[in-house]
């Protein structure tokens, strides 16, 4: 089996110096092997690097970015069939995060773990999604 990886050319996902977080951090968005398309963990940014205050924002950022990443690996928010949330704070924005992903996440729907963490990659970070889709290869 071949490892496919993906790293989509979106704003989202540049450092304040232009270049792809990607390459600044050495590791891909989204990685296919055979029918699965398996997506790192997506945080809460807006797209120009800032960090919302709010809690629901963050979560539907993670969504949003979580989307494009898919995506640009030939998948769907609809083939998802693993999801994992971490979150900082979980009695703060748990009901939050299931309202929202609501919007993203439809029947049937996929496993889902919730894990509750001390931090994420910055303080300020209160979610961090990443996920398993299965997308047959064409």
């Amino acid at each position: 089996m071949t490892k496919i990886t993906t790293n989509p050319d979106h704003p989202a996902f540049k450092s304040p110096d232009g270049s792809s977080i990607f390459d600044k951090f050495g590791y891909s968005a989204a990685v296919r092997a055979g029918d699965f398309v398996y997506a790192a963990g997506q945080i809460g940014l807006n797209p120009d690097g800032s960090i919302p205050e709010s809690d629901s924002e963050q979560i539907r950022n993670a969504f949003d970015r979580l989307k494009i990443v898919l995506e640009a690996a030939g998948s769907s928010m609809d083939d998802v069939v693993e999801l994992i949330t971490y979150h900082v704070g979980i009695k703060n924005n748990l009901a939050g995060c299931v309202a929202i992903k609501a919007d993203y996440i439809k029947a049937p729907f996929p496993t889902w773990t919730i894990i509750e963490v001390a931090g994420l990659a910055r303080p300020e970070l209160k979610i961090e999604i990443k996920a398993t889709a299965y997308t047959p290869e064409k």
